[in-house]
């Protein structure tokens, strides 16, 4: 597809439009199938997300702080403790005591947190094979380096 440049604009003002676009697009397409894929275990990409940090840190039966959690999500961190708070409604993580600081908590997924995490990941793996066959993976590999670099350009 070639950007059509408005009003004079530099060219690299409207390909970085058409950029733009096409990232937004294929993040849309993409986080529907996710979701699809996530909801036949009952949960959200974003719970996926958090559950994955959950069951795969270094003790999971020990649980990691809440603020941990955070670190892994894909939006506000903000909206760690919601998100803590529906996983436990949903019987996905349940929240301890942290026995080195009373003022914090633990979180750890539960057994069916674990089980609906190890059947989504398959499925998710086997999204992103198909999601990218049409990249070699030296394609893969410079596409994913270019997104770091245009993510971290402005900051």
């Amino acid at each position: 597809m070639t950007a059509p440049t408005w009003g004079g604009e530099p060219e690299i003002v409207s390909i970085g439009r058409e950029a733009h676009v096409n990232v937004l697009l294929l993040a849309d397409r993409n986080l529907v199938s996710l979701e699809r894929i996530c909801a036949t275990e009952g949960i959200t990409h974003q719970q996926y997300v958090a559950l994955f940090r959950l069951c795969l840190a270094d003790d999971p039966d020990a649980g990691v702080p809440i603020g941990s959690v955070a670190d892994g999500l894909l939006n506000r961190a903000s909206d760690v403790t919601r998100r803590v708070d529906r996983l436990e409604r949903g019987g996905f993580a349940e929240r301890l005591p942290n026995p080195t600081d009373r003022r914090s908590v633990l979180v750890r997924a539960t057994e069916s947190g674990r089980r609906a995490f190890a059947a989504v990941t398959p499925q998710l793996q086997e999204f992103h094979r198909h999601q990218w066959a049409g990249l070699s993976a030296d394609e893969l590999r410079t596409l994913s380096h270019l997104l770091v670099k245009a993510l971290w350009a402005g900051a």
